[in-house]
């Protein structure tokens, strides 16, 4: 039944996270935010998270996801000016910029993970780290479905 339930979470969210982005263009923003909300509740579940736990859990999780998509938006910002036409100590401030962010993404997994076991076993953190990536898989393949599908309809 744990195994149904999460493959029903990870395709609804999977459908939605296709959905986000019609056309091509920005992604909905609800959308977006109806994903992350079905993928904690997926990642509560593989981690068996108890009641006490999961209102924590989201809380900080949805802090660690907001800054390090700021922090993704910086890098990829910095990653987009380096296909200009930059003079050399341009481009090395962009490198620059896009190394630090992958600092400071590595350190805010750091932090976080020091955040989390105020709460969470030892266990958990990683039944998390695993469950992110499995998510995060399918996601890239239903991505790589929808891709393949739309290229067939041409």
């Amino acid at each position: 039944m744990k195994k149904i339930l999460m493959l029903l979470i990870i395709l609804f969210g999977v459908s939605l996270a296709v959905s986000a982005h019609p056309g091509g263009g920005k992604p909905d923003a609800n959308k977006l935010k109806e994903l992350r909300e079905y993928k904690i509740k997926y990642l509560a579940q593989e981690m068996e998270l108890s009641d006490a736990q999961k209102p924590k859990f989201v809380e900080l999780y949805n802090k660690l996801c907001d800054e390090r998509l700021a922090n993704f938006k910086k890098m990829r910002d910095a990653e987009n000016r380096l296909k200009g036409k930059l003079s050399d100590a341009e481009y090395k401030s962009q490198m620059d910029i896009v190394n630090d962010c992958k600092v400071r993404d590595s350190q805010l997994v750091k932090d976080y993970d020091a955040k989390f076991e105020k709460f969470l076993s030892a266990k958990q953190i990683y039944k998390m780290k695993e469950a992110e990536e499995t998510f995060r898989n399918r996601m890239h393949e239903m991505h790589q479905q929808r891709k393949r599908e739309k290229k067939e309809q041409r």
